[in-house]
C-alpha cells in the first residue's frame, strides 16, 4: 500500500467512526454575572459626550419652514412631490440646467408625513436615511412613456416636471413642460442611483452618476427656499390624477 493510500484510508476510517459516535451531556453549569458601569465607562461616555452634542445640533437645527403637512399617500402624494421637486430644482441649479423631470420612488420615503412648520435637519434625515446618489438619465420618449406605463401599472407616479392621467393604470395625457409627450424626441431625468441599477427598464439606460446624495439635495432645497424667505409648498398636487 502507497503512502498516500494508507492516509487516504485513514481519514475514511476516521471519518466512520466520527459518523458513528454519539455523546451525552453529563453536566451543564451557569453562572450568573451582573453588568455594572465601570471608571472605564464613565471615561468613555465623557470621551464622547462633545461629539454626541454636536451631533445633537445638527439634528435639531431647524433649516425651513412647511407651509402644510405633507402626506405619503398614493393619490396627491404631496411628500413625493415635494422630494421630486428637491430633486428637479437642485439637480438644474447642481448639475444641468436642462434637466426636464425628476422621480421618486415610494418605497424610498421613510416617512408617512412631514408637518407644517419648522423642519429641522435630523427630519430630513429620517425622511431619507439612504446614501443613495442622483443620477441623470437620457431616453427617447417611447422610453420614457414605457416607464411611466410600468410606474402608473404598480406604485403610482411620483415626479416632478410633468403632468399626466393615470387610466386603467397606464400612462395617458403626459406633458412635459407643458407640451406633449415626444416618443422621437430625447429627455434628461433625474433619479435615485439604487433605482436606476435594478430597474430592468432604467439598467440598460446610460447613465451619469453624480456624487451628489439625494439627501443633501434635499436639505440644499430646503435651505434654498429658506434663503429666500419661503416656506416650503407643493404646487399642483393634482399633477398625477387617477381616472377611474
Amino acid at each position: 500500500m502507497t503512502k498516500s493510500a494508507f492516509y487516504a484510508l485513514l481519514v475514511a476510517t476516521l471519518f466512520a467512526v466520527s459518523c458513528n459516535t454519539t455523546y451525552k451531556t453529563e453536566n451543564v453549569q451557569y453562572s450568573n454575572y451582573r453588568i455594572q458601569q465601570s471608571p472605564s465607562f464613565n471615561f468613555i461616555t465623557a470621551l464622547m459626550r462633545p461629539y454626541a452634542d454636536s451631533v445633537k445640533k445638527l439634528v435639531e437645527l431647524v433649516i425651513g419652514h412647511n407651509e402644510t403637512q405633507l402626506e405619503r399617500k398614493r393619490q396627491g402624494n404631496t411628500l413625493g412631490y415635494f422630494i421630486a421637486d428637491a430633486y428637479l430644482e437642485m439637480a438644474r441649479q447642481r448639475v444641468d440646467p436642462n434637466i426636464d423631470a425628476a422621480f421618486m420612488n415610494s418605497g424610498g420615503i421613510r416617512l408617512p408625513d412631514l408637518a407644517a412648520g419648522p423642519i429641522t435637519q435630523g427630519k430630513l434625515y429620517e425622511l431619507m436615511p439612504f446614501d443613495n446618489l442622483m443620477v441623470i438619465l437620457q431616453m427617447k420618449g417611447n422610453l420614457l412613456r414605457q416607464y411611466l406605463d410600468t410606474l402608473a401599472a404598480t406604485e403610482g407616479v411620483i415626479e416632478s416636471g410633468m403632468t399626466m392621467q393615470i387610466v386603467n393604470k397606464t400612462a395617458q395625457q403626459v406633458l412635459i413642460a407643458g407640451k406633449p409627450l415626444d416618443l422621437n424626441a430625447d429627455y434628461t431625468i433625474v433619479h435615485s442611483d439604487y433605482v436606476a441599477i435594478n430597474t430592468n427598464l432604467l439598467k440598460t439606460i446610460d447613465r451619469k452618476t453624480t456624487s451628489y446624495l439625494l439627501r443633501d439635495a434635499i436639505i440644499d432645497y430646503v435651505k434654498f427656499n429658506n434663503n429666500q424667505g419661503k416656506k416650503i409648498q407643493v404646487l399642483n398636487t393634482n399633477r398625477v390624477s387617477y381616472v377611474n
